[in-house]
Protein backbone atom coordinates (compact mmCIF):
# COMPACT_ATOMS: atom_id res chain seq x y z
CA UNK A 1 0.00 0.00 0.00
CA UNK A 2 2.89 2.75 1.37
CA UNK A 3 4.47 1.83 -2.78
CA UNK A 4 1.41 2.30 -4.56
CA UNK A 5 1.07 6.40 -2.31
CA UNK A 6 -2.07 4.97 0.06
CA UNK A 7 -1.92 7.50 2.75
CA UNK A 8 -5.12 6.44 4.71
CA UNK A 9 -6.86 3.54 5.22
CA UNK A 10 -10.71 3.73 5.88
CA UNK A 11 -12.21 1.01 7.96
CA UNK A 12 -15.96 0.32 7.35
CA UNK A 13 -16.22 -0.60 11.00
CA UNK A 14 -15.53 -0.53 14.59
CA UNK A 15 -12.80 -2.67 15.30
CA UNK A 16 -9.00 -2.68 14.11
CA UNK A 17 -8.04 -6.03 14.44
CA UNK A 18 -7.46 -6.52 10.90
CA UNK A 19 -5.16 -4.20 10.34
CA UNK A 20 -1.75 -3.95 11.32
CA UNK A 21 -1.39 -0.62 13.05
CA UNK A 22 2.34 -0.39 14.02
CA UNK A 23 2.89 -1.29 9.94
CA UNK A 24 0.34 1.13 9.23
CA UNK A 25 2.14 4.13 11.47
CA UNK A 26 5.65 3.25 10.03
CA UNK A 27 4.80 3.88 6.80
CA UNK A 28 2.48 7.22 7.45
CA UNK A 29 -0.90 5.51 6.65
CA UNK A 30 -3.37 6.86 8.93
CA UNK A 31 -6.26 4.51 9.81
CA UNK A 32 -9.00 5.35 11.07
CA UNK A 33 -13.02 3.73 11.40
CA UNK A 34 -16.44 4.35 11.82
CA UNK A 35 -16.21 4.33 15.89
CA UNK A 36 -20.32 4.10 15.89
CA UNK A 37 -23.20 3.89 13.58
CA UNK A 38 -26.98 2.71 14.16
CA UNK A 39 -26.99 -0.23 16.51
CA UNK A 40 -30.35 -1.14 15.55
CA UNK A 41 -29.20 -1.85 12.20
CA UNK A 42 -26.88 -3.94 13.13
CA UNK A 43 -29.15 -5.68 15.86
CA UNK A 44 -31.97 -5.88 12.88
CA UNK A 45 -29.28 -8.08 10.72
CA UNK A 46 -28.20 -10.02 13.77
CA UNK A 47 -31.64 -10.84 13.92
CA UNK A 48 -32.83 -11.33 9.99
CA UNK A 49 -29.15 -13.59 10.29
CA UNK A 50 -31.06 -15.81 13.38
CA UNK A 51 -34.35 -15.99 11.54
CA UNK A 52 -32.66 -17.29 8.23
CA UNK A 53 -31.41 -19.76 10.27
CA UNK A 54 -33.97 -20.83 12.06
CA UNK A 55 -36.60 -20.44 9.37
CA UNK A 56 -34.23 -21.78 6.19
CA UNK A 57 -35.34 -18.88 4.18
CA UNK A 58 -32.35 -19.10 2.46
CA UNK A 59 -33.04 -22.43 1.43
CA UNK A 60 -36.96 -22.01 0.84
CA UNK A 61 -36.18 -19.14 -1.62
CA UNK A 62 -33.92 -21.48 -4.07
CA UNK A 63 -36.46 -24.19 -3.73
CA UNK A 64 -39.45 -21.79 -4.63
CA UNK A 65 -36.86 -20.67 -7.72
CA UNK A 66 -36.99 -24.39 -8.82
CA UNK A 67 -40.67 -24.77 -8.15
CA UNK A 68 -40.24 -26.61 -5.41
CA UNK A 69 -42.63 -25.70 -3.16
CA UNK A 70 -42.77 -28.63 -0.34
CA UNK A 71 -41.71 -27.80 3.33
CA UNK A 72 -39.70 -30.51 3.69
CA UNK A 73 -35.98 -29.29 5.25
CA UNK A 74 -37.52 -25.47 5.95
CA UNK A 75 -39.56 -26.17 9.48
CA UNK A 76 -37.73 -23.99 12.45
CA UNK A 77 -38.60 -23.26 16.08
CA UNK A 78 -41.10 -20.61 17.50
CA UNK A 79 -38.70 -17.94 19.24
CA UNK A 80 -41.60 -17.22 21.24
CA UNK A 81 -41.02 -18.49 24.89
CA UNK A 82 -37.21 -19.59 24.14
CA UNK A 83 -34.53 -17.75 26.03
CA UNK A 84 -32.09 -15.90 23.77
CA UNK A 85 -28.38 -15.59 25.73
CA UNK A 86 -26.70 -12.21 24.58
CA UNK A 87 -23.12 -11.62 25.64
CA UNK A 88 -22.29 -7.91 25.36
CA UNK A 89 -24.75 -5.44 26.40
CA UNK A 90 -23.45 -2.11 24.57
CA UNK A 91 -25.74 -0.10 22.66
CA UNK A 92 -25.76 -3.05 19.71
CA UNK A 93 -26.21 -5.64 22.59
CA UNK A 94 -29.16 -3.75 24.13
CA UNK A 95 -31.11 -3.64 20.81
CA UNK A 96 -30.74 -6.93 19.87
CA UNK A 97 -32.19 -7.79 23.83
CA UNK A 98 -35.17 -5.20 22.77
CA UNK A 99 -35.84 -7.07 19.22
CA UNK A 100 -35.75 -10.52 21.12
CA UNK A 101 -37.67 -9.41 24.08
CA UNK A 102 -40.30 -7.99 21.33
CA UNK A 103 -40.30 -11.60 20.12
CA UNK A 104 -41.69 -13.16 23.39
CA UNK A 105 -38.39 -14.50 24.39
CA UNK A 106 -36.78 -14.88 27.84
CA UNK A 107 -33.43 -12.65 27.62
CA UNK A 108 -30.89 -13.14 29.65
CA UNK A 109 -27.36 -11.29 29.42
CA UNK A 110 -23.46 -11.96 30.46
CA UNK A 111 -21.60 -8.81 30.47
CA UNK A 112 -18.35 -7.64 32.33
CA UNK A 113 -19.63 -4.38 33.29
CA UNK A 114 -23.54 -4.60 33.75
CA UNK A 115 -26.04 -2.20 32.73
CA UNK A 116 -28.21 -2.14 36.08
CA UNK A 117 -30.70 -0.18 34.06
CA UNK A 118 -31.52 -2.76 31.72
CA UNK A 119 -34.77 -4.44 33.65
CA UNK A 120 -35.92 -6.52 31.22
CA UNK A 121 -33.50 -8.74 30.83
CA UNK A 122 -31.19 -10.83 33.76
CA UNK A 123 -27.49 -10.79 33.97
CA UNK A 124 -26.30 -14.52 34.18
CA UNK A 125 -23.13 -15.95 34.46
CA UNK A 126 -21.50 -16.79 31.43
CA UNK A 127 -21.95 -20.26 31.91
CA UNK A 128 -25.51 -20.49 32.74
CA UNK A 129 -26.07 -17.96 29.85
CA UNK A 130 -24.31 -21.06 27.32
CA UNK A 131 -26.54 -23.78 29.09
CA UNK A 132 -30.10 -22.40 28.74
CA UNK A 133 -29.74 -19.91 25.46
CA UNK A 134 -31.49 -21.58 22.86
CA UNK A 135 -30.39 -18.20 20.55
CA UNK A 136 -26.76 -17.01 21.30
CA UNK A 137 -26.01 -13.17 19.77
CA UNK A 138 -22.44 -12.46 20.35
CA UNK A 139 -21.82 -8.09 20.67
CA UNK A 140 -18.67 -7.72 22.34
CA UNK A 141 -15.94 -6.17 21.61
CA UNK A 142 -12.59 -8.05 20.81
CA UNK A 143 -9.95 -7.76 23.74
CA UNK A 144 -7.52 -10.20 25.04
CA UNK A 145 -10.11 -11.81 27.00
CA UNK A 146 -13.07 -11.88 24.43
CA UNK A 147 -11.00 -13.65 21.80
CA UNK A 148 -12.14 -16.90 21.85
CA UNK A 149 -14.46 -17.05 23.67
CA UNK A 150 -16.90 -19.14 21.54
CA UNK A 151 -14.56 -22.29 21.66
CA UNK A 152 -15.01 -25.84 21.89
CA UNK A 153 -15.35 -25.96 25.92
CA UNK A 154 -17.96 -23.24 25.27
CA UNK A 155 -19.67 -24.79 22.63
CA UNK A 156 -19.77 -28.40 24.74
CA UNK A 157 -21.59 -26.82 26.92
CA UNK A 158 -24.60 -24.80 24.76
CA UNK A 159 -27.63 -26.76 24.07
CA UNK A 160 -28.21 -28.95 20.87
CA UNK A 161 -29.51 -26.99 18.19
CA UNK A 162 -28.32 -23.70 19.43
CA UNK A 163 -28.50 -20.59 16.99
CA UNK A 164 -25.10 -18.80 17.26
CA UNK A 165 -25.23 -15.36 15.82
CA UNK A 166 -21.51 -13.45 15.91
CA UNK A 167 -22.12 -9.78 14.06
CA UNK A 168 -19.40 -8.48 16.20
CA UNK A 169 -15.77 -9.52 15.61
CA UNK A 170 -14.70 -12.78 13.85
CA UNK A 171 -12.02 -14.05 16.13
CA UNK A 172 -14.16 -13.77 18.94
CA UNK A 173 -15.40 -17.61 17.88
CA UNK A 174 -12.65 -20.18 17.10
CA UNK A 175 -13.64 -20.92 14.03
CA UNK A 176 -11.93 -24.72 13.57
CA UNK A 177 -13.80 -25.34 16.86
CA UNK A 178 -17.26 -24.27 15.40
CA UNK A 179 -16.76 -26.61 12.28
CA UNK A 180 -15.65 -29.65 14.51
Amino acid sequence: LHQQGVKLILMRCAGYNNVDLKTALKYGIRVLRVPGYSPEAVAEHAMALALTANRHTHKAYIKCRENNFTLSGLMGVNLYKKTAGIIGTGKIGQAMARICKGFGMRVIAYDLFPNKNLDFLEYVSLDELLATSDLISLHCPLFPDTQGIINRESIAKMKDGVLLINTSRGPLIVEEDLAA
